[in-house]
């Protein structure tokens, strides 16, 4: 086989590999990759290879295999001048070091991406609203509420200045000819193949809800005064704007602002409201949320039995999804309403649930 059929296959195989793990099949993308990895790749090559399998490895969960990954394409990195691949295994360097619980590292990375790509042509608005979102997360879990706000609100204003799915399907289609022209043609396909599959799917909402927690909690943990009032003229103002999955987020930070403020039957309310909107999209972080709310609300009133339900199913969904952090958070809380309770057998159970979550990430800090 010559150089140039070799190449075609190494790029066929290589985007065949993103887009099984941009359709949610990661497995496959590690079956494909791992059996690629037996070819000699030449440079260009080999760091794609390394970068999607190492994205590939941390969404199964397989945190040891990622870092590894991730450490050896940071030596191919170190002996080129690529700034758009260097770029992106950066990013998904911060992220595997949140998912491992490192977050000022997280942190540290992902600050250095954003310096980098604000500097950068094309620019991915969708990608800047990302690495904000995950700033903001870093922020969060390092007690810097004010800062974890700021990022918050910087990634909400790029996503509304996208103005909907329609626009970042433009937005994609456009980064695509300004990489086909740069005869970036990898990236020019997976920027292609981002603008078709958003016809199909919800990713930029499912992201807007998010912020809106996020955004939510950071409130609720630094100036709680503000979390009503700012929340309520949300919801008003964008009354038959908002998707339902991001009116159910906004509703419920509203049910737990409610809660801690000991108005159970107003928090009940919203947070019933919440589910019922969040339920059709699935398994979200916005319905597992409102579970665990609707949890603790039940344990307030001393419902108990159905409080035990609402618990089970969002940590349940978080489980699914895959968020260590929250899964620990909550598996904890759990843990200490049982204890209360009296009920010290269960409450083991799930404190040993959030130990041995920390733990799973710990062994790779």
């Amino acid at each position: 086989m010559n150089n140039a059929r070799d190449d075609e296959v190494f790029e066929l195989e290589l985007l065949e590999a993103h887009i099984y793990i941009l359709q949610g099949v990661a497995e496959k993308a590690v079956t494909l990759l791992t059996k690629l990895a037996a070819n000699k790749l030449p440079g260009s090559y080999l760091i794609q290879h390394h970068y999607l399998l190492a994205w590939a490895y941390l969404l199964t969960s397989q945190w040891q295999e990622c870092m590894n990954t991730l450490a050896k394409v940071e030596l191919v990195l170190n002996e080129k001048n690529d700034t758009t691949n260097s770029l992106h295994i950066h990013n998904l360097m911060g992220i595997a070091y949140a998912a491992i619980g490192d977050y000022s590292r997280a942190l540290q990375t992902h600050q250095q991406c954003l310096t980098l790509v604000d500097r950068m042509k094309p620019q991915d608005p969708f990608f800047q609203c990302q690495l904000y979102y995950q700033l903001g997360q870093h922020y969060t879990h390092l007690n810097d509420n004010d800062s974890a706000l700021e990022a918050f609100q910087q990634a909400l204003t790029i996503i509304e200045r996208l103005g909907g799915q329609e626009h970042l399907q433009m937005s994609y289609c456009d980064i695509a000819l300004q990489y086909a022209a740069a005869a970036e043609y990898q990236l020019a396909s997976i920027s292609f193949y981002k603008c078709m599959e958003l016809q199909r799917q919800r990713v930029p909402l499912t992201l807007k809800s998010e912020l809106y927690h996020f955004l939510g909690q950071a409130l609720l943990k630094s100036d709680q005064e503000k979390v009503q009032p700012y929340l309520e003229s949300i919801l008003q103002q964008n009354d038959n704007k908002l998707d339902t999955l991001t009116q159910a987020s906004i509703l419920t930070n509203l049910a737990e602002w409610h809660l801690l403020n000991h108005q159970l039957s107003k928090a009940e309310q919203y947070v019933e409201k919440a589910f019922e909107l969040a339920q059709p999209s699935g398994a979200t972080l916005i319905a597992s949320d409102a579970q665990i709310i609707w949890g603790r609300i039940d344990y307030a009133q001393a419902h108990y039995e159905q409080g035990d339900q609402h618990f089970a199913l969002g940590l349940s969904m978080l489980e699914k999804l895959n968020m260590l952090a929250e899964q620990s958070d909550y598996s904890a809380l759990y843990a200490q309403l049982l204890d209360e309770q009296g009920k010290t057998k269960d409450a083991l159970k799930y404190y040993k649930r959030a130990y041995e979550i920390q733990r799973r990430a710990g062994e790779y800090n």
